[in-house]
């Protein structure tokens, strides 16, 4: 029950979470939880998405990179029923649907940061192209293994591959969003 004059309880899961004596005693882990948890859940949007544009940009006939996509072509290996152009179409359209997602819902439900929106975007894009970058290093490099040894069906490569280059990139991704990105500027703010 309610005293008078206190404020009304949050609603739902992670508000009554929020406000659990173990969310209150241990902040940080508590918000690791809460970024891995909109983590898991953007990264299978994000494969979902990675599915879909392959299907999707292989039905259009896309075979042309844009000229600033080659880059991230240099390692990738192509194969048989899909072009370079729509594995790497497919990886650019699924990863900025992920992060998209991820940077909204963690900079309000995870972080609940109050810096610039503006300076977060910006400082979330250049996170992207970090990722993208190292991704398509990563990436390659394990599906180029896992075709060679040939210890995974085909039709997993792709998909593999992805989980595995998230969790690499996953290490650099968590401190930059809640120590650069995802900022409490208001004094007293944890």
């Amino acid at each position: 029950m309610r005293k008078p004059n206190s404020p009304p309880e949050k609603q739902g899961f992670v508000a009554r979470a929020d406000g659990s004596r173990f969310a209150r005693e241990h902040e940080e882990i508590w918000k690791f939880i809460k970024f891995t948890g909109v983590s898991i859940l953007c990264a299978a949007l994000e494969l979902v998405t990675q599915l879909a544009a392959i299907k999707a940009y292989t039905a259009l006939g896309v075979e042309k990179l844009p000229g600033f996509f080659r880059f991230l072509a240099v390692n990738v290996e192509e194969r048989p029923g899909v072009s370079l152009a729509v594995l790497v179409c497919a990886f650019m359209t699924s990863t900025f649907v992920g992060y998209t997602l991820g940077f909204f819902v963690n900079r309000k439900a995870t972080f609940h940061a109050d810096s610039s929106i503006v300076l977060g975007t910006v400082l979330n894009v250049a996170l992207i192209v970090v990722v993208v970058v190292a991704n398509s290093f990563i990436g390659p490099a394990v599906t180029g293994l896992m075709l060679r040894l040939d210890f995974v069906p085909d039709s997993l490569v792709d998909t593999l591959s992805k989980v595995l280059s998230m969790m690499a990139t996953g290490i650099i991704v968590y401190p930059a969003n809640r120590f650069v990105i995802h900022r409490k500027t208001k004094e007293g703010a944890k």
